[in-house]
């Protein structure tokens, strides 16, 4: 067979369009029909075609342009069992001669393997410089969710999307009811609404190309979702779909206005900032971990602990914001709750407004919050910080307010032997003998449950919310110590790879310690630690246990000379803080440690409070599959009344599979700065943070097997500290999707001097997953894809 574009083409009907046809003959179906977009001219012919005489195909090839693309169109290519996308080779730039074209064509023959008679190649006029060029889907392909997904680069590169090379790329999910304000996407969406007339309710991939407002389909072929169809169940639940959309344009509106009690004129919501839930349940949690984590930290204990270490008192403002199954920090409050409660309320006003506008204007910041817009505590770079306020038209005399606040709470926390610093490590020493006292008492199951949760709370999250603060202090002096440099970057690193934390104590640990003892000591670890279906470490021993020796002392103690330790006295003394050098650091040092320390001890009270759970369940035929979705306030209301446990595990467990179901069709953005961002976004091009100083080249491993990770760059969505076992298999460095500089996975990883990327946003993340080679050089703070 053999086809040019000037064929009779534009006389086939609606019930001769098939995408079942190869790629070659889908684009020639749709030659000249489309008004919504151009199909480029096209000639295409059989490998058997190719075989029996191609002089005649180059020949009718060469009147095309005078710069041409040979295109793949092999028969497993694009059909509805598998894509094959990308796996055959497409040559641009070709020159219009002979040579160049025949060696072209039997290059992409070739790529097919043993090719086949029928398999095709078919060749175009190449489109220079477009303004756009993309990929897009007409249903987010992970939950068959009504979305249009749309990648474009806008340099021109017309392999940049679908090759994953470095460009600038614009990545936007947009509700099919949505209208968005860029032109171009509305004529892509355009495209997809006409194609829909001509292939129906089939989801389409399609790539595309817009130069001069001019759209060019350059391909469309089936999506292959990972849901093929939906269930009569989800279907019915349609109405209950578009109500919760509906809640939550609504919601997001009256959280946008002012509130009488807080500082800002508006709010945004994130998934990364302060508490950041996205890297400690997930995006998309199941309801037991969602509720555990507001219960225990976001509904109360943030806010009262945080005003306990002398910020602004926003106790009865919960901190997490449900929209459609994700878990939203209201920065609104979060930013109130980093004002020291002894600035005035104008001042606190505009201070909360500039933080707002600020990463309003920057949303890449907004996994950085504390580090690159919030003002929390005193450090050794303030100077600089407040002089930037200046150029924001902060007063001189606002700037002597904020620091001389700064520097008082900064300095009851590090010097005051009292200061609830120092309570917050005794509570936690505290909780540990009462989880003794109710693990071994004859209380029933219900009544355990509730009084772990309590004690949790009172003994655990409250005095691990300040200890955490405390951290952060300390991670936010020693940084701008090396930035001012009183100290360098080897001293840094040294200092952090001294503390002893948890995980350095299990790696010593596992080289030392009786096995029984050792799984007694870090049994209740998880993975996932609000996760009731991750498995604990006493549950897997020999996966989170390794008889490997784990890491070495790679870098040299840390030591200061006389004269580093004479210029921190006099930038401590200038500063009007009352400690000295050796104090600083015995703080940073101690704080680092109890904060880790007190993790470890309260997730022991939550590990056992999912045990407890799995067991109630288990006893009434629930599994922990099922009960993941249920509410920890419908348990805990067991205590306190004589309901039914299994009437109200049925009832709850139900009822959250049903939401946690719809809500993954879904997509918001991580950023939410207007109403509308509900309805259509760009996905943020995140900064990733790197961690160490360190350059490693090594293979990609996304399989988390104990033994598969040695030697590898290992990927995982959430900077989890239940991962620990990691670093005692001699992993060559880690990247997760999610986490900050002060996660807790990056201080173990600045510990062990392992190299990572925290925090590479989902761009990135997919990015680098799918290569088989990394390089990180995390000075020059680059990730590079070496195959």
């Amino acid at each position: 067979m053999f086809m040019s574009y000037s064929d009779n083409i534009v006389t086939l009907s609606r019930s001769e369009l098939s995408l079942a046809s190869s790629k070659a003959e889908v684009l020639n179906s749709l030659y000249g029909r489309l008004k919504s977009a151009s199909v480029l001219p096209l000639n295409f012919f059989t490998f058997a075609e190719w075989k029996r005489g191609g002089d005649k195909h180059i020949h009718a090839a060469k009147q095309l342009g005078a710069e041409l693309i040979v295109r793949s169109s092999c028969l497993n290519e694009d059909t509805d069992c598998s894509s094959q996308a990308g796996k055959y080779t497409s040559l641009l730039h070709v020159k219009n001669t002979t040579e160049a074209l025949s060696h072209a064509i039997s290059k992409v023959f070739e790529s097919y393997g043993d090719a086949q008679n029928d398999d095709q190649v078919f060749i175009q006029p190449m489109l220079d410089t477009p303004d756009f060029v993309g990929v897009a889907f007409n249903r987010e392909p992970n939950s068959n969710g009504n979305y249009y997904v749309i990648s474009a680069d806008t340099t021109g590169d017309t392999q940049s999307v679908t090759s994953g090379a470095d460009s600038t790329i614009q990545n936007w999910f947009i509700r099919h009811d949505a209208k968005p304000e860029e032109k171009w996407l509305v004529q892509v969406i355009a495209l997809f609404e006409e194609l829909h007339t001509l292939f129906g309710t089939c989801p389409l991939d399609i790539e595309f190309a817009i130069k001069k407002n001019k759209v060019f389909l350059l391909q469309v072929r089936p999506l292959l979702l990972a849901l093929k169809q939906e269930s009569q169940e989800s279907k019915s639940n349609t109405k209950q779909y578009e109500l919760e959309l509906s809640c939550i344009e609504k919601k997001l509106k009256r959280m946008s206005t002012r509130h009488p009690y807080l500082c800002g004129e508006q709010t945004l919501f994130g998934v990364m900032p302060d508490w950041n839930p996205a890297e400690i349940i997930g995006v998309k949690p199941k309801p037991l971990a969602l509720s555990l984590y507001k219960e225990l930290v976001t509904d109360r204990v943030w806010a009262q602990q945080r005003f306990n270490y002398g910020y602004r008192n926003v106790y009865n403002h919960p901190l997490l914001l449900v929209l459609g199954g994700t878990p939203f920090v209201d920065i609104r409050a979060s930013f109130n709750s980093f004002i020291p409660n002894t600035l005035a309320e104008p001042l606190a006003e505009k201070l909360v407004n500039h933080y707002l506008n600020t990463l309003k204007a920057s949303p890449h910041l907004h996994d950085k919050v504390e580090f690159s817009i919030v003002l929390s505590c005193f450090n050794f770079g303030l100077k600089g910080q407040l002089d930037e306020l200046k150029q924001c038209g902060f007063s001189q005399s606002e700037c002597n307010e904020i620091q001389r606040a700064l520097i008082v709470l900064t300095d009851n926390v590090i010097t005051d032997k009292n200061s609830v610093f120092h309570q917050d490590i005794k509570k936690i020493d505290e909780l540990e003998k009462r989880q003794d006292q109710i693990i071994q008492s004859d209380l029933n199951k219900i009544d355990k449950i509730y009084w772990l949760i309590e004690d949790c709370k009172n003994y655990g999250t409250l005095p691990f919310a300040g200890l955490a603060r405390a951290g952060f202090i300390a991670i936010q002096l020693l940084k701008s110590m090396c930035e001012s440099k009183l100290i360098t970057q080897c001293d840094y690193d040294s200092f952090l790879h001294s503390v002893k934390t948890v995980s350095s104590a299990l790696l010593d640990d596992s080289k030392t310690m009786q096995r029984d003892l050792l799984i007694k000591k870090y049994g209740h670890l998880r993975p996932g630690t609000y996760d009731i279906t991750s498995k604990r470490y006493d549950e897997e021993p020999g996966s989170y246990f390794s008889t490997t020796k784990g890491f070495s002392d790679k870098l040299n103690k840390f030591a200061l000379s006389l004269e580093q330790l004479n210029n921190i006295n006099e930038a401590l003394s200038r500063s009007n803080l009352s400690c000295d050098a050796v104090t600083l650091f015995n703080f940073i040092k101690n704080a680092i440690e109890a904060r880790e320390y007190g993790k470890f001890v309260f997730s022991r009270s939550l590990s056992q409070t999912l045990v407890l759970i799995e067991q109630l369940g288990s006893q009434v035929g629930f599994s922990r599959d099922d009960l993941a979705f249920a509410d920890i306030k419908e348990i805990l209301r067991l205590q306190s009344t004589s309901h039914s446990a299994t009437a109200t595990l049925a009832s709850t467990i139900t009822l959250g599979k049903e939401y946690y179901e719809m809500c993954q069709k879904i997509k918001l953005p991580a950023l939410i700065r207007r109403p509308s961002d509900a309805q259509f976004y760009q996905v943020l091009a995140e900064e990733p943070n790197f961690v160490t100083s360190g350059c490693i080249t090594a293979p990609v491993c996304t399989n988390i097997d104990p033994n598969s990770v040695a030697g590898k760059i290992v990927f995982i969505e959430a900077a989890d500290p239940g991962f620990d076992w990691l670093f005692s298999y001699e992993i060559a460095g880690l990247v997760t999707q999610f986490g900050g500089l002060n996660s807790h996975m990056a201080i173990r990883a600045q510990e062990l001097n392992v190299p990572a990327v925290i925090g590479a946003g989902e761009w990135w993340f997919k990015k680098w997953k799918n290569a088989e080679m990394l390089k990180i050089d995390c000075q020059c703070q680059k990730v590079h894809i070496i195959s």
